[in-house]
Parts: structure tokens; sequence; C-alpha cells
């Protein structure tokens, strides 16, 4: 869900710039968007009641490089009617573009109404970094995250892009297509509680439940996506269809409702906003 929402909010500066030939400086911005999104998802890991989600967010921008954004995420399944479940609030600093390079660090709190309806709803907060090497043919992006639940995950993401950007002939508008390839992979503390045979010191046999906690750091989803962003003047709008695959579910043989969920899924991300 961060992720396309990244991709369309990191667009929007580039086709902006590129509307007008005249030199632009930095300065301050308010930014406001409303997305939905056909199916909610952490790395294809997915609710059993496939859910949707529709989500507001609001930022601001400081000509400094600094921001600060809130996402409030609204759920409707088949069983519950559009209901608020939580907020995201992330503060972060773009770091200084040049030519070739832009990035920024960031920050994020979770803040649940209601955890249930969340697959990701054990995530307290996570800091990281996003990174972007761009050029005429191909651009490539790596970041890097800590994930704050119980216990500490490691995160990292490889992907990569390229931005059509159309503008002729159109005045003050401008079309922009990015299709992507993103690699995401990370660790995933899990317990797994079996029974064990041993012996005692005379020799006879007896069982022993044994819980051991397992830190794996793999391949957790390949996902492509094809974002299309129209911007006219102020305002803008996206469509992002995308198709994630996920890997390496945790899987327990004998506990299956402690086994994630998670299956190859298509599902698109609408939008609509401004940047003042």
């Amino acid at each position: 869900m961060k992720t396309i929402l990244l991709y369309i909010w990191l667009l929007l500066p580039f086709i902006s710039l590129a509307q007008s030939d005249s030199t632009n400086t930095k300065s301050n911005h308010f930014i406001a968007s409303i997305n939905y999104q056909t199916r909610l998802h952490y790395f294809g890991r997915t609710d059993s009641i496939q859910s949707s989600g529709l989500l507001p967010s609001m930022s601001l921008e400081s000509k400094l490089g600094i921001y600060a954004t809130g996402n409030f995420i609204f759920v409707n399944n088949a069983t519950t009617p559009t209901k608020y479940v939580g907020t995201t609030v992330e503060i972060g600093y773009q770091i200084p573009a040049t030519t070739h390079f832009n990035g920024n660090v960031f920050y994020t709190q979770f803040i649940y109404n209601d955890k249930r309806l969340l697959v990701q709803s054990a995530l307290k907060s996570q800091a990281g970094i996003n990174t972007a090497f761009t050029n005429k043919i191909i651009n490539i992006n790596i970041g890097g995250d800590l994930k704050f639940s119980d216990k500490t995950d490691y995160g990292a993401t490889f992907g990569l892009d390229h931005l059509f950007l159309y503008k002729k002939g159109l005045k003050n508008m401008a079309f922009a297509f990015n299709p992507s390839v993103y690699v995401y992979a990370g660790t995933q503390n899990f317990s797994n509680t079996y029974q064990e045979q041993k012996r005692n010191l005379l020799g006879l046999p007896y069982t022993q439940q044994t819980t051991e906690t397992v830190t794996n750091f793999n391949i957790l989803s390949y996902e492509i996506s094809m974002p299309i962003v129209f911007v006219c003047g102020k305002f803008n709008a996206s469509i992002t269809p995308s198709y994630v695959a996920p890997q390496n579910l945790i899987l327990v043989a004998n506990n299956p409702s402690q086994s994630e969920r998670g299956t190859n899924l298509f599902y698109a991300t609408f939008g609509i906003g401004c940047r003042l």
C-alpha cells in the first residue's frame, strides 16, 4: 500500500517541474489526495475477506526538504462496511536532488483504531531510506528500513523503472507513465513450537515441548506496476494497475491458523489530488 502511494508522491514534483521551461525554486507545498485501493495487502499477504481500502492523505512539504504526511485508512469488505481503522504519520527529509540522484529518509508511526482488519497490524513503527539513481535509460531504486514491532525486522528494496513524460501540445498539462518492477526482501521473526523426544538420566524416553525463535532474511515479494499520472496545473489524477507475487510465506504445519495467507494478486489504485 505504502509503495504505490510513494510512487505517485515522488512523481508529482518531476512532472510539475517538466511542465514549465522556467527555472523553478523550492517553496513550501500542501498536498492533499484521496486514493482507493481495490485490494489491501502487505507484501502480498492478505486477509481472508478480500478487503479494499480508502486512503485520504495530507502532506506539508517545506522548502528546506522536511515533510510531514498523514494517511488515514478506511477498510471495506463483505462483512464490514467502510470503517476507519487507523492512521499513519510520517515525517521525513528529502535529500537534495541532483541530476542523477534523489531520495528521502523517513520515520512512520502507525496508530491503529482496529487492528483486526489490517494484515500488518503487528507493525508499530518504521524508519528507513529510499534512494533513486536516474538516467535516460533506466532508474535504479534502492531502499532499506527497520520495522519495529515486538521485535525488529530489517527490510531491503530494489527496483527498476523508467518515466515516460508527455506534454507536447498540452498547455499546463502533462501525462506520465512509469512502468516499474520491484523486489522486496526482509527478515521475518516468528516462533515455532514442536514436540521433541528426549531421554532422561535413566535413559527413559519423554516428550518435551520446545519453542524456538527463527529469524530469516528472505525475498518477501515481487511486484510490477504501471503508475499512470495526469497533471493539470495544481491538480492530478492517477491510476496504478499492479501485480504482486508473495514469496516465502510462513507456514506452520502444526497450527495452520498461524500461517501467513497470500497469493499472486492483481489490484489497482485510483487517486485524485492537488499540490498547492
